[in-house]
């Protein structure tokens, strides 16, 4: 509980609507490793303690003794602060980086993925005299954030050479499967079933309104019958989405503003992972036709949905995970 004394010493911060008590108690019961120094994490560490956070520093003492903690007990949660790539164990944490003279700033949830932040991450940070000031400044901010329960999973900050702070808004995850709420994954199964024994397909598409699957047309079999030469796969062993279909898709989504998550086909008695022929299919050259873009194969055996692998693009290939079929 904070005593008479701290509260009156943090009143202002304690009338903030997302501090309150209870916030101030969060501030004062997490601490800070300092695992970098420089003129932009002393600032950090000044803004920090003032609001009530215990900060351990790198290193010897001088401007980065510890302070004392909010609630005269030892912090229970420590976030650290730090340069580089954050392994898995150091999460929750919070990162700099420089890129051409601006500060880039990431606060990084337990749940992040870190293969984002690797890709966002860009050099040490570079800042002296009021450019440092700032960054500290905001960098303190979003310890705090973090400390308060209030940061995203991946949130950041840019502060320019002049000292002007920008917000980054990471782009969305493509090293992760999407993550399909029940009613869509009962549209995908349903929608494969209904085409066996020839392959099904579709996509999954993301928007303001969330995930939707968006069932197509398989053309394999028209193909297949006009010019088996060409087309040597019947539609029981491969699927094609019409051109016509893929430009319409396009252009829908460009107005629309949807986001294009994954490619959906069945295995209608094949086997549940993403084949050779998948493979050549979707990244031809050794590049993938849609960077970022994951493919869901889903294996039916006489009809029934018996198992299904999510296919992510990963470091040159296609890695398979599984998708799990249930609640």
């Amino acid at each position: 509980m904070l005593s008479e004394p701290r509260i009156q010493r943090y009143a202002r911060q304690i009338l903030l609507r997302d501090v309150g008590g209870v916030g101030q108690e969060a501030l004062g019961t997490g601490g800070v490793r300092l695992a970098a120094r420089g003129p932009l994490f002393e600032v950090a560490a000044t803004y920090l303690r003032a609001g009530g956070t215990a900060v351990e520093p790198a290193g010897d003492a001088g401007a980065w003794a510890a302070g004392a903690p909010l609630l005269d007990t030892a912090p229970r949660d420590w976030l650290e602060v730090r340069t580089g790539i954050p392994t898995g164990d150091a999460r929750p944490c919070v990162v700099a980086g420089g890129r051409a003279g601006t500060v880039e700033l990431w606060s990084v949830g337990r749940e992040a993925c870190l293969d984002c932040v690797r890709e966002r991450l860009p050099g040490g940070p570079e800042a002296e005299g009021p450019p440092a000031v700032v960054a500290g400044s905001a960098l303190a901010l979003l310890v705090q954030r973090r400390l308060l329960g209030l940061a995203a999973g991946l949130e950041g900050v840019a502060v320019s050479p002049e000292g002007v702070v920008a917000r980054l808004d990471p782009a969305p995850c493509t090293h992760r499967p999407p993550v399909l709420p029940a009613p869509v994954r009962s549209a995908v199964l349903a929608h494969l079933q209904a085409a066996w024994p020839e392959e099904g397909c579709g996509v999954l598409l993301e928007g303001e309104g969330g995930i939707r699957f968006l069932p197509l047309a398989n053309a394999q079999a028209a193909h297949h019958a006009r010019d088996p030469e060409a087309f040597p796969r019947d539609a029981r062993r491969a699927f094609t989405i019409e051109p016509s279909t893929w430009l319409r898709l396009m252009k829908e989504l460009e107005a629309g503003g949807d986001r294009l998550l994954a490619i959906v086909h069945s295995h209608p008695e094949g086997p549940a992972h993403f084949s050779d022929e998948d493979r050549r299919q979707a990244a031809a050259e050794g590049l993938p036709l849609f960077p970022g873009m994951a493919h869901l194969v889903v294996a039916l055996q006489r009809g029934t949905p018996v198992k299904a692998v999510w296919a992510l693009w990963r470091n040159g290939g296609f890695a398979e995970l599984d998708c799990p079929l249930g609640e």
